[in-house]
Formats: C-alpha cells, structure tokens, sequence
C-alpha cells in the first residue's frame, strides 16, 4: 500500500527566535570573513542568500517535521517560513546547488565562537586546571549514498563520511571538528586540528603509531593514548603505585621506550584493569596513576555525545551529497547543539527534546517549558 505523506501544517514550524540568534552570530562571523561569491560587488543577483540556506538548515535541526531535503523545500513554501527562515521559495535545485557554492567555514567559525561560551563545570575537582585543556578526540562514520563516490569506505556499495570532533569534556562541549571520508586516518585528522598546550585523550586508532607519540611531544601537546595490549617495549624504569591508583584499577606503572625504532625520552606507560579487560595507556602527564585511569574513562563522554547527536538531535542520515553540503549539515547540527546547551543549561535529553519540540511546534509556550526543565526563573 502507498504511504501517503502528511502534509505540512505551518503552525507546527516555530522556532523563529532561535533563528534570530542564529542569523546575529552568523553576521558576526561574516564580519571577519571576505563574502561568499555570489555576494560580491558586482557579481550575478543570488537566488539563494547564504543566510537564507544556513538557516533553512538549522531551521530543519530545531524543528521535528522535516526530516529531508525534500521536505524542508517543501516547508519553504509556506508563508510565514518564506518571510522569516529563507526568504524565498527554495527549490530543490537551488538547495542542491547552494552546497557548492558556500563555504562551511563561515559555520565553524559560528560553532567555535558558541563553544567558547560553554562554561559548564563537570567532573573530578582535581582536574579543574586541565578545564580548558583537555581534550577527547574520536571520530563516527555517517553513512553515505553510493552514489557520493569522494566518501570513501569500505567499497562502492558502502560508503561514509566521517566526523573528527574535538570534545572539551571537563566542559561537555564540542570544541572542533572536522568532516573526511569515512576510511581516512584519526592520526591524519589529528594533524590538522590539534594545538600546542591541549591534552588529548584518544583510544587505540591513535596510538598505533609509536612515533606520532613523539611527534605530539616535540609539538608541545600532551596525551593520555591508549596502546596496543601486547606492545614491543624496553622497561627503563618501573614506578610505584599507591593505595589510591590500586583502588582505581591501576596494576602497574613505569617509563619505557616502545618499539623497535624508539628515538625519543622513554615515556610514561600506566597499566589499568577495568571489567576483566587490560588497557595500556601511554602519557606524558605528572599527574597521579589514578588520574590517567580516570581521565582515560571520561573518554566514553565523546561516544555518549556522538550517540546524542544521531539518536536525539536525529542526525542519522546525510541530506547533503557533496564534502561542503556534508560539512554544512555537521556543522549546523553542533550549533545546534550547543544552542539548544546554552538554552537549558546542559545537552538535552529525550525528554526535554520532546518538551523543547512542543515548544517549537506551538503545543506549549516558553513559561511551560523553562517550568518543566526546571530551568527557574533565571533561565528567561
């Protein structure tokens, strides 16, 4: 039997004061930045505004109607969408051809200035001087169409792209990302966006190549990596544990070089058990033993961050085809993010994306909802 798609009811579509305060960070942003190409003194008349498209994609993000290209074109037609998100009529050739022709950076530079006004304040007290510092690294795949032949994978029947992120976890925010194709290289992905004075936290994808541990030394970036179980390593100096590092699963701790080819200092290997299960961390921290277990640990916070993303702000496919229009929708859905973080005090849950959606769908009003989130007063 055909399904026949519900038409789109425009009092569904209401998140208009969100997108003001979109449309001001992103003006801000162009400020700093040349114009884009078809808004250049004495270039063609644009069909599409560069706004206009950034904010028919967040327009998609904060409300729970659209959920395709196709769809948000669809919403474009209705009157009060047309006056305040896009400012005309989008078809679908417009929407496709926009991804070409602006640049994604103009959003991560709106992504990057919203991160830096996150200042939640989570986790051990004892690493409140690492705040700003530490950093999670991971990537995730985003399945991609077959026919988006530059997002390579496993093969022509399966391919991906994938986001690199940044996570400041003693922050709970995402700090900087970057989108390839789905078989590039996390150590490759790191090169290009890491900075001198950070501490990054990375699994096993990271610290498989014992020489990109020196590498992040001489670039003066600390590291807390996991490593292979059953590594080639020459032990120069064993080192004692206390009661402490015992109790949070430490078994043993001790400078060592690794490897066949080790040129560098020896560096610091810490030996945890957690489940049954052996982890072998690799640092150049002076921090307690038990300080690198717990900071190793708070590395699921970026996994839990990446299945919020897909499960409750529902990026779990890709509208776009092209590296910009994929890196365009990645980009949007963090600030969307962190927007909605910013509006409630921290990363909404199911719940209070459901209550967030009645308040963009016009089923309850602001009062109800800061009420219910129990955001108090304060948070008007």
């Amino acid at each position: 039997m055909c399904r026949v798609k519900e038409k789109i009811d425009e009092k569904k579509l209401r998140s208009w004061k969100l997108l003001d305060d979109f449309r001001q960070r992103l003006a801000k942003a162009r400020a700093t930045m040349p114009p884009p190409p078809n808004q250049r003194p004495g270039g063609p008349k644009p069909l599409l505004l560069e706004e206009d498209y950034f904010s028919l994609m967040l327009f998609g993000l904060f409300n729970p109607v659209p959920e395709s290209m196709r769809g948000l074109c669809s919403a474009s037609r209705l009157k009060r969408v047309e006056q305040d998100v896009c400012g005309r009529q989008v078809s679908l050739g417009s929407f496709s051809e926009a991804q070409g022709v602006f640049d994604p950076e103009l959003l991560r530079q709106v992504f990057l200035d919203l991160s830096g006004e996150i200042h939640t304040s989570w986790g051990d007290a004892r690493l409140a001087h690492l705040a700003d510092k530490l950093k999670l690294v991971d990537g995730t795949l985003l399945p991609a169409l077959p026919r988006m032949h530059w997002a390579l994978w496993l093969n022509d029947d399966n391919r991906a792209a994938k986001l690199h992120l940044r996570f400041s976890v003693l922050r709970q925010a995402p700090s900087d990302a970057l989108v390839t194709t789905g078989n590039s290289c996390e150590r490759k992905a790191l090169r290009q966006f890491v900075n001198k004075g950070e501490t990054i936290v990375g699994d096993r994808h990271y610290g498989l190549e014992y020489g990109f541990l020196d590498e992040l030394r001489g670039q003066g970036v600390s590291f807390v990596l996991r490593i292979r179980n059953k590594p080639r390593m020459e032990i120069v100096e064993e080192l004692p544990l206390t009661d402490a590092d015992r109790t949070a699963g430490v078994t043993w701790q001790g400078m060592v070089k690794l490897g066949d080819k080790w040129q560098g200092e020896a560096i610091r290997v810490v030996k945890v058990e957690v489940d049954g299960k052996e982890l072998l961390l690799a640092t150049d921290l002076e921090i307690e033993a038990e300080l690198i277990a717990l900071i190793y640990r708070y590395r699921w916070q970026i996994e839990l961050f990446f299945k919020w993303l897909k499960s409750i702000l529902g990026c779990r496919h890709l509208m776009a085809e092209s590296p910009e229009g994929v890196a365009i929708e990645i980009y949007s859905a963090l600030i969307a993010a962190l927007m909605l973080q910013l509006l409630t005090g921290k990363r909404p849950g199911k719940r209070a994306m459901e209550l967030i959606g009645f308040y963009l769908m016009g089923h309850a009003d602001l009062d109800e909802v800061i009420a219910l989130l129990g955001l108090g007063k304060s948070a008007k």
